[in-house]
């Protein structure tokens, strides 16, 4: 009698034995919401990125790499690289805060920077709601300077602010924000300046 009953659980039913991947509609669901539970996990449970976190996050924006970054205040990096980044610029900005839009159709000679101007290069990121502001300065042949760091509001960083600054309708209000933290990278072409011409 025993082996009768697990004979009766072997044999599949008749349904089944007619349809030859009947698993199959059942694997694809559970797949289905595995794959939606994780996702809700993963959303509700996202953790602020930590100082280091962002600062490599920041890092990894940049469109050069550099050998070091060090925050100076909130929302302001200094960074410094091995060497003279030859990458043409979005902006030029010289000693009086003027500024030479690089971006256009007719500059498209390799130029080298001079220590009496910053360049200018400006990253967007939608996808984590940031926007860079990299004021690039030279001294002794290598290149440092400064990032500017606008963040939007976003669950890995929740001290952003309350508004989209990646959104392109907005720039003018993210170009006056710039405009404001630009007195840093000034202050240090200024110094640059004058020790070269002692």
């Amino acid at each position: 009698m025993h082996a009768c009953v697990c004979h009766f659980f072997v044999v599949p039913l008749r349904s089944q034995r007619l349809t030859p991947n009947h698993k199959q509609p059942m694997k694809t669901k559970f797949t289905l919401l595995a794959v939606v539970a994780m996702l809700l996990i993963s959303c509700g449970l996202q953790k602020p990125l930590t100082d280091e976190q962002y600062a490599k996050a920041i890092r990894n924006d940049m469109p050069f790499r550099v050998a070091e970054l060090t925050l100076l205040k909130p929302d302001i990096y200094t960074f410094s690289c091995d060497g003279y980044v030859d990458l043409l610029p979005d902006y030029e900005v010289n000693e009086e805060g003027d500024m030479v839009v690089w971006r256009t159709s007719f500059v498209s000679m390799r130029q080298r920077q001079s220590p009496q101007v910053i360049w200018r290069d400006v990253v967007i990121s939608k996808r984590h709601q940031r926007v860079l502001c990299i004021d690039r300065l030279l001294r002794d042949d290598k290149t440092f300077g400064y990032v500017y760091v606008l963040q939007g509001e976003t669950k890995a960083c929740p001290k952003g602010y309350h508004w989209d600054v990646a959104d392109h309708r907005l720039m003018l209000s993210v170009a006056a924000i710039f405009r404001d933290m630009t007195d840093m990278s000034l202050e240090q072409l200024r110094v640059n300046n004058a020790a070269d011409n002692q």
